[in-house]
């Protein structure tokens, strides 16, 4: 007759449970998967097949009780460690979003506004195209398999159990905030080709506005900037592939970082 205790039960669910919460808040905030678009059953279901295959290669986790203050925080702590490697990862992306936005402003997309179902925003229809199609390169790239590396490696960082307060210190969420103006760092230097041509053409039609004043300004400008906007586009289109890449490489290595950062904070004393 097969016997067992209810402490080895709930080891054997604590094995499962607490990889499932941490895999539950990536999805719910990593790109792709953070979207309104994916239900809640699919996002559920996923974390579910990925803990049942990850739980193996994972160290020894405390069981499940859930009858003291500690085990609610250690469900707290994993929602916060897996949320903070999906947000990094989604900050980063974000700035290719933030650099079509600005260029499609340039070129009189302004009144052309779409609402994102993806981030839930309205944007012009130029950030919702590249927005779209840099999602699609994230996954050819593999960026999903890459965070999944990093939530597996979070487990030696910050096991669960020994790590102090919630893992996730102040320390590590005043860094992400920080690294908030890479967004606009990258986005602005990824726009900065286009937008310089769009000056100079602005330039071009400010100079033919004082030769001519007689011209209709409306009606060449806007043509105007939307050729050149398109090729700019045309330029952008061949090299997405690799600027997706580098982004999804520096939202893991920043996701990595604030791991790290918080394991750091966790090995030192109170009071040290």
């Amino acid at each position: 007759m097969i016997s067992f205790s209810s402490l080895q039960l709930q080891q054997w669910i604590g094995a499962f449970f607490w990889p499932f919460l941490r895999i539950l808040a990536l999805l719910s905030t990593a790109p792709v998967f953070s979207a309104a678009q994916v239900p809640i059953q699919v996002r559920v279901g996923l974390s579910v097949l990925i803990a049942l295959a990850l739980a193996p290669a994972l160290p020894a986790m405390p069981p499940v009780r859930l009858d003291s203050a500690l085990d609610w925080m250690l469900i707290v702590q994993q929602l916060l460690v897996g949320g903070v490697v999906g947000l990094a990862v989604s900050l980063i992306l974000s700035s290719l979003q933030l650099a079509a936005s600005v260029v499609g402003l340039q070129m009189g997309l302004g009144f052309s506004t779409l609402f994102d179902p993806l981030q839930g925003v309205e944007v012009t229809s130029l950030a919702s195209f590249l927005n779209m199609l840099a999602l699609l390169l994230f996954l050819a790239v593999n960026g999903h398999l890459l965070l999944l590396a990093v939530l597996a490696r979070s487990f030696a960082l910050l096991p669960v159990g020994t790590a102090h307060g919630v893992g996730i210190g102040a320390g590590s969420w005043h860094a992400l905030a920080l690294e908030g103006g890479a967004l606009f760092s990258l986005g602005l230097a990824m726009a900065a080709p286009a937008l310089g041509v769009l000056l100079i053409a602005n330039l071009a039609l400010g100079t033919l506005s004082k030769l001519a004043p007689q011209l209709n300004l409306f009606a060449i400008g806007f043509p105007l900037f939307f050729v050149f906007g398109l090729f700019a586009l045309y330029l952008l289109v061949p090299v997405l592939q690799s600027v997706v890449q580098h982004l999804t490489s520096i939202g893991v290595d920043l996701a990595g970082r604030l791991l790290q950062q918080a394991a750091h904070t966790a090995a030192v004393p109170a009071g040290a």
